[in-house]
Order: C-alpha cells, then structure tokens, then sequence
C-alpha cells in the first residue's frame, strides 16, 4: 500500500495501522523501511520510531544516518530515541557468560557485542558534541539510561547538572530506565520539584525503578488537585510494591472520582499485586495446598491397599 499515491494522512493513518496491529508474528520493518525517505518529515519520524519494535543490527546503519543526516530535527530525534533498543539489547544480553559448546545456539538472538558498543560509541560521542542541538544530546541521554555502567552514569549526572530543565528531565527519565537505586535520594527530592514537569518525570521514574522508600509520598500525590500528578502517582505507587498501597489503590478502585482513575487505579492494584510479591506468595499458597491435597490422596490409596 506504500507508494506516493497516498496523500500524508493516508501515511499516517496506514503506519498507525500497521504498528497497532495485533498480530505480533508479522515482521511489518519492510513496510516501515518504505517511508524512511518519505518526504514529509512527520511520516519519516512516525516510521522510524515504530522500528523500536525490530531491533535488528542489519537497521543500524540506518538509524546512524539519520540521526545524523536527516534535514529534519524531530527525524534525528526520533532515530536517537530508537537507538535506544540496541542499547537495551546490549545490557539484557550476557557478554562475558561462557556458554561453552552451547555458545552458538544461546547467543543466535543476542545483540552482537560489538554492534551493541557502536551504538553506545555513537550515541556518547554525540552527547558530547557541543555543535548538536540541546534535544539531540538530551535524547542520547534518554537512550543511554538502559545501560548499567560507570560512564553512563557519569552522563546521567551531568545532564542532571545542567541548567536546562529540559536536560534535566532527560536525565531523570534516564534514572528511571536505569533501575538503580543509586538514585533514590535524588528522586526523593525530586518528587516535591514546584516544577510540575520535573515532578512528574521523578514520579514515572520513582514508579519504574519500584522504589519502596517513594510510597508514602506517592501515596500522598494521589490526593494531588492536578490531574495528571494524580494519575501518574497512582500508576507509580502500584509500580513501587510499597505495602502501604493496598489500602489507597483499593480505594480508589471503587471510589474514584471518574472511570478513568478507576481504571489505571485496577491496573496500578495489578501492578501491586506482582511487584510486591502478592502474587508469589498466592502462588506458593496454591502450591502448597495442591501438595497437601496429593499428600493425602497418596495416604488414602495406601491405606487401601493395606485393606486390601
């Protein structure tokens, strides 16, 4: 259906399609290929950023070039944003695991080391350059949070250094990818920023890291007069496991003051519900009452036999 037939909403609409559709064993990257030198910039950007889905190195290249060529900003933005994939990739995979004879099977779906290394090469050495513009080095900041080490962290803190709240968002979006609580004291006080934009991003951080130690101000956020921090807080707080959640989420799964909060109140209690070991604990009660009941169903068939 791609061709330059179809007018830009027509773009648009069919990509949207296509990235929402349910059928997740089709493999839609040729389709999305397609448009990556459409000439609208909105069709181009909308393209590249539903390859998140299909991180395959072969697309690196790729994205490399747009991200430094494209005439268009949010073109490069979005192919910084997507280099983020790769990045995440590389920390899922285990590099230095000698799988031994298994090695070539393991590692057949695993991100090549040195593809993961190019791309956190490429996306450092642009943060660094001071020539790119404040959301292209803010967004390499984005990308780079999935990745645990010393060197990214050095980044995230610099970023969170910077004057430019915007920066500063990216590098607090950054510690939330990153799952580590190093950054628990910071997102703490962040999560009282007057600044509503930084409060919020402290909040989807604090919810993804699942900080336990955020509960109770999250819990207090989700009698927030601001909508959004209201809905963030809520989300976050089944996010975060705290034990004292129940209590609230429950609440407001009946309670709330509309359908919407109802619902993202049932999904946080979901969220809750995994994250604070609820549902391991049901699990291992399940468990154990099915060995009970086989326990005493092999009794009885002993104690037949002995009658017998």
């Amino acid at each position: 259906m791609a061709g330059d037939s179809l007018t830009k909403q027509e773009k648009i609409a069919f990509l949207k399609d296509v990235v929402g559709a349910s059928d997740f064993t089709m493999d839609y990257s040729p389709v999305l290929l397609e448009y990556l030198d459409d000439e609208d910039a909105e069709v181009r950007a909308l393209a590249i950023g539903n390859l998140w889905d299909y991180p395959d190195p072969d697309l690196i290249d790729v994205l490399v070039d747009k991200a430094e060529h494209d005439p268009s900003a949010d073109v490069r933005c979005k192919a910084i944003i997507t280099l983020g994939r790769f990045i995440y990739e590389g920390e899922m995979a285990d590099y230095d695991f000698d799988w031994g004879e298994m090695e070539e099977m393991m590692r057949a779906d695993e991100l090549p080391q040195e593809d993961f290394l190019r791309v956190k090469r490429f996306l450092i050495d642009l943060y660094r350059n001071p020539a790119k513009s404040l959301d292209e080095r803010r967004y390499a900041v984005e990308a780079l949070g999935f990745h645990t080490d010393d060197e990214v962290f050095s980044i995230i803190e610099e970023a969170y250094a910077h004057p430019n709240p915007k920066m500063k968002m990216s590098a607090i979006f950054a510690m939330g990818r990153s799952g580590n609580l190093r950054w628990t004291d910071t997102l703490l006080e962040e999560l009282n920023n007057p600044q509503k934009e930084l409060r919020m991003e402290a909040i989807r951080a604090a919810g993804e890291i699942g900080l336990d130690e955020a509960g109770k101000e999250l819990w207090r956020l989700t009698y927030s007069d601001d909508r959004d921090v209201k809905l963030e807080a809520i989300w976050a707080l089944g996010q975060t496991g705290w034990e004292g959640a129940f209590e609230r989420l429950d609440e407001l799964t009946i309670m709330g003051e509309d359908e919407e909060i109802r619902e993202v109140a049932e999904d946080a209690m979901e969220e809750w519900s995994l994250f604070s070991g609820l549902m391991e604990d049901m699990f291992l009660e399940d468990e154990e009452e099915f060995m009970d009941e086989e326990f005493e169903e092999f009794e009885e068939f002993e104690e037949s036999e002995d009658e017998d």
